[in-house]
């Protein structure tokens, strides 16, 4: 990248986070663990044997795959690099549809001579240049595929991408594949396509994740059904097109799962989003529109705004009418203290929050049989909280998938102590980037950003009365792990708990409670769900205290 460029591209940075924001940004990356993956990522990609393997291989269902890329001006090399990583593929049952709103003839005469040897490359020149939406949409009529699949003019697919997506689509039952839609984690390439780097492992299909950022980009494959159902791109979100599509498709019960596998190398370069977001800072303003539109659409009204993070989205539900929350702690001083912090924020435009105070030793379910609200908000002992702890936690819980929403909780030194909890097949609680400087963002800005979680830390917690009743609780269990066994059983009865970054609290004294023997009784009772990797993490990261978010050995 020339000096110009960088130039332009720091003084963005500069613009959006602020000289401290920079050196906290600059200072987190060059700290990241993933800066190791340049040297290490072809253990990441399937050697020369496992893809001879694969290209003997039959699945019992092979559909036709229709690729769809729109190209506009595509550099020579880089269309090369990507008409080559598709004649590599392994699997064999796909097609190429190019759809070419170039004003030049470059793309179209390396397609030509590619289309000479490989018949599988389908192409069309357009009468004009229609924007991605409408180029793309122009590509869909192209495709005669059960499947389609999107990427991008100037990238490139692993060798083994079609095959990892169609072995994935064979683990659906039959009835299951009109509503398929599968993504996959991907890395990031240089300009010349020699240097790896900034893999994304992502988790697993996560509502409150995918709401405030696309994180299903860039490989996506899906059904023509699910397609046809959701009439494909929308010109008005062009920038964000892919994000308002995702979430239509998710609105219209779409089947997603996830290839934990690195199938996709998205380029650096200058042009690209991956080189600079701020070059399209009009797609970040079409994605809130697209997130609002979504949670219309979906009965829950709220709130998207653009963050320093360009491609990252403060989403905030509205809260609107009245809220009865009972709220519950260990002591008089505790209670005290938590309604001289919350009182400011009861009421506000469009809601009021009407509030008990109870003392309670610890919560669990019998606290019911006092309290009178819809809610409960639990503080422990020994804490400091925010003024809007309440209604930031409240909010996350009033949405009908979610039970319970817990905050970050740090240490004196402003270090994190729990973003929320990851299991492991043993059924130890690994606390989520635990040890990380309170100010840094995380791996992926996991750090900021709300999302499910297995478990959640029960320092400072609202649990929706309605998720609570429907649970099964087991006073077996104390402290963190009764908070762990109660996020299960409510996930059995269809709610979900999310942790929020950005509520914020500092844990003065102590520290979380794990009391002896709780690990064994809780991995014999949730033995099957532990069986399974996280869904809310990744199985490429390691599952070590203090290691969250760094390759696996």
């Amino acid at each position: 990248m020339n000096i110009k460029y960088q130039y332009n591209y720091v003084k963005s940075l500069f613009k959006r986070y602020g000289m401290k924001g920079l050196v906290l940004k600059t200072a987190e990356r060059s700290r990241s663990p993933m800066l190791s993956y340049t040297k290490g990522y072809r253990r990441y990609l399937p050697g020369k044997k496992e893809l001879e393997r694969q290209r003997e291989d039959r699945f019992p269902f092979e559909p036709l795959i229709s690729i769809v890329i729109p190209a506009y001006e595509t550099g020579e090399s880089y269309l090369r690099e990507l008409l080559d990583s598709l004649t590599a593929q392994t699997y064999e049952n796909w097609e190429l549809c190019l759809a070419d709103g170039s004003r030049s003839g470059r793309v179209e005469s390396v397609i030509k001579e590619y289309q000479n040897k490989e018949k599988r490359l389908h192409y069309k020149r357009l009468t004009k240049n229609g924007g991605i939406s409408e180029n793309t949409n122009a590509g869909f009529e192209m495709a005669a595929g059960e499947f389609v699949a999107l990427m991008d003019h100037d990238d490139v697919l692993a060798k083994n991408a079609l095959y990892e997506m169609v072995k994935c689509l064979n683990g659906y039952l039959p009835k299951e594949r009109s509503f398929a839609m599968i993504y996959s984690d991907e890395d990031k390439i240089d300009s010349g396509g020699k240097v790896h780097s900034r893999p994304h492992f992502k988790p697993d299909f996560n509502l409150e994740f995918l709401r405030r950022n696309n994180y299903f980009c860039h490989f996506l494959m899906f059904s023509r059904e699910l397609l046809e159902k959701t009439g494909g791109l929308d010109p008005e979100f062009d920038g964000a097109q892919d994000y308002d599509f995702v979430l239509r498709c998710v609105e219209a019960g779409a089947d997603v799962r996830h290839v934990p596998k690195i199938l996709y190398h998205w380029r650096i370069h200058e042009g690209s989003t991956a080189g600079n977001s701020a070059d399209k800072e009009y797609a970040f303003d079409n994605g809130c529109k697209a997130i609002e539109g979504h949670l219309k659409r979906m009965g829950t009204t709220g709130k998207a705004r653009l963050t320093p993070n360009l491609g990252v989205y403060q989403v905030s539900y509205e809260l609107k009418g009245t809220y009865k929350v009972s709220v519950a702690a260990p002591s008089k001083e505790t209670l005290a203290y938590i309604k001289k912090q919350i009182t400011p924020h009861l009421t506000g435009e469009g809601y009021k929050i009407k509030t008990e105070y109870l003392l309670a030793e610890r919560l669990e379910k019998n606290i019911l049989n006092r309290a009178k609200g819809d809610y409960i908000f639990w503080a422990g002992e020994h804490i400091s909280i925010p003024e809007d702890a309440l209604i930031k936690l409240l909010s996350l819980c009033v949405p009908k998938q979610n039970g319970i929403a817990g905050a970050k909780v740090l240490d004196r030194k402003k270090r994190v102590l729990s973003n929320g909890y990851i299991y492991d097949r043993e059924g130890n609680l690994i606390p989520s980037l635990k040890g990380l400087y309170g100010e840094f963002k995380g791996y992926f800005l996991h750090g900021v950003i709300p999302k499910w979680v297995s478990a959640v830390s029960f320092t400072c917690v609202v649990v929706k009365r309605k998720a609570f009743e429907m649970a099964e609780e087991d006073l077996r269990f104390t402290g963190e792990y009764y908070g762990a066994d109660l996020s299960f059983s409510m996930r059995k009865a269809g709610f979900f708990t999310v942790v929020s970054p950005e509520v914020s609290v500092i844990l003065k004294s102590g520290e979380m409670a794990f009391s002896p023997g709780e690990r064994e009784m809780f991995s014999g009772k949730w033995e099957k769900d532990l069986s399974k990797p996280d869904p809310c993490y990744n199985r490429n990261l390691k599952l070590k205290t203090g290691h969250t978010y760094e390759m696996r050995d």
